[in-house]
């Protein structure tokens, strides 16, 4: 018997997770989360076999919560759920050790088939699927990145190198609520979900950044 665990923040859809891998045989689940605390503990009572984990929580990243169990419990295989097809969601989900990237827009059979695969030890992301991402991401990315004005270039060195919004404010010579407004642009714009995820995007570029 398979075990299967459910990470998803949405009742109606880790139901529905729930009760199609239930009618399924060989598999059954073991336990439903909806976020870092609660998956560990989870894993502090059980160790299921397969994790499916929705990239997109209420106030955290899917791919957090797969990071950390993947470093804590190396044995729990990992299935990365997604509801849209991320070039930046399939790359990181391949470098924390995922083992499949699955879309919600695929057929549940096809679903319990990744289950199946992946307890059994297979890994279904593709490497050149993931390299032929990585390099559009670079791309994009430093496309985005020459197309901001002088005053968001310049904030962006600054959040490269861990300023907060009152020291960007203060060295940049424009308001605080004024700083606050781009960087929640930049969020946005660069389609990060956090500060430190957009400190780390724009670190990878300070170099090019510093030449713009």
């Amino acid at each position: 018997m398979i075990q299967v665990a459910i990470c998803d923040d949405h009742v109606m859809v880790r139901e529905a997770l729930a009760a199609v891998i239930a009618h399924e045989d060989g598999l059954e689940v073991v336990g439903i989360t909806d976020s870092i605390a609660s998956t560990r503990e989870l894993l502090q009572n059980m160790t299921p076999d397969v994790l499916v984990a929705d990239v997109r929580l209420d106030g955290e990243s899917g791919l957090d919560v797969a990071r950390a169990v993947v470093a804590e419990h190396p044995h729990v295989k990992v299935i990365v759920l997604t509801s849209f097809n991320s070039d930046e969601a399939l790359v990181a989900a391949y470098e924390l050790g995922a083992s499949a990237f699955v879309l919600k827009t695929g057929s549940s059979l096809g679903l319990m088939n990744t289950i199946r695969d992946v307890a059994s030890g297979m890994k279904l992301i593709n490497p050149t699927e993931v390299r032929t991402a990585s390099e559009s991401l670079e791309m994009r990315g430093l496309g985005m990145i020459r197309r901001l004005d002088a005053n968001d270039r310049h904030i962006a060195r600054l959040i490269a190198l861990g300023y907060s919004d009152k020291q960007i404010a203060e060295t940049v010579y424009l308001g605080l609520q004024t700083v606050r407004n781009r960087v929640s642009r930049m969020l946005s714009r660069f389609g990060k979900e956090n500060r430190t995820q957009l400190a780390l995007f724009f670190s990878e570029y300070h170099s090019e950044i510093s030449d713009l």
